[in-house]
């Protein structure tokens, strides 16, 4: 015993093991099912956009736009400063939250509750939250969303797949966008295209290009398709 204080000296320098039995996502995740079930309840449908700084996030909510009425959309913007993509989107008739997250490289369930208490939702059908840009600390991560989608350009290589595999694992679609660049940047499509497969066999993969606008119809239709589905609506 130590003279000093009482204590088993013989056992300071041993490592202990501490047993939580709790997950340190465990408020997170709470705050994120309800946010979840708050806006099935007002039928409205959760998209956590995923990708690469430049990936074409912004652009694709543009082009999402342009086959489902922006009256019907509502976005929250994530990014480390500025709101350069919130002006973008409202300039396309889309009601636009900014989340500046100064440092932090994610969204959290917390960021988002906060937004949703000082915005109006009012016949808004889907919201899509664009995430703080990278295909590292935003996967795996609840927020509120019913569906992650990943959009990933030719321009990032073919490879990501194989380097990122958390990002498509947990995601039902992904988003391959600037095709009419794939040919310039030598991008590998059918090496991708196994890759993502080999990691998640149900994701849906969709090709979009900025210079085609009627290639961002057909996941328009996609998301209309499972927002129906979740609300249980006859499609």
């Amino acid at each position: 015993m130590c003279d000093e204080c009482g204590c088993d000296h013989d056992n300071n320098d041993r490592p202990k093991k501490i047993e939580i039995n709790r997950s340190v996502n465990e408020a997170n995740n709470i705050i994120a099912d309800q946010i979840k079930d708050f806006l099935k309840e007002k039928e409205i449908f959760c998209i956590n956009l995923l990708g690469s700084p430049g990936s074409g996030k912004t652009t694709v909510i543009e082009g999402i736009s342009k086959h489902i009425d922006p009256k019907d959309i509502a976005v929250i913007q994530g990014d480390l400063e500025s709101d350069i993509d919130k002006i973008r989107l409202e300039e396309a008739g889309i009601y636009t939250y900014q989340i500046n997250t100064h440092s932090g490289c994610h969204l959290n369930a917390a960021m988002i509750n906060k937004a949703l208490m000082d915005m109006d939702l009012t016949k808004k059908k889907y919201l899509i939250i664009e995430n703080v840009g990278n295909l590292i600390c935003p996967a795996g991560v609840k927020i509120g969303q019913h569906m992650d989608v990943v959009v990933s350009s030719t321009t990032e290589g073919s490879d990501k797949p194989k380097k990122y595999p958390l990002i498509f694992m947990d995601s039902s679609l992904v988003i391959i966008s600037k095709t009419d660049l794939a040919g310039a940047v030598d991008f590998d499509e059918d090496r991708y295209i196994k890759d993502i497969t080999n990691i998640n066999s149900r994701i849906k993969i969709i090709k979009t290009s900025s210079k085609d606008t009627d290639s961002f119809a057909e996941p328009s239709h996609y998301l209309d398709h499972q927002r129906k589905h979740l609300l249980g609506h006859s499609h």
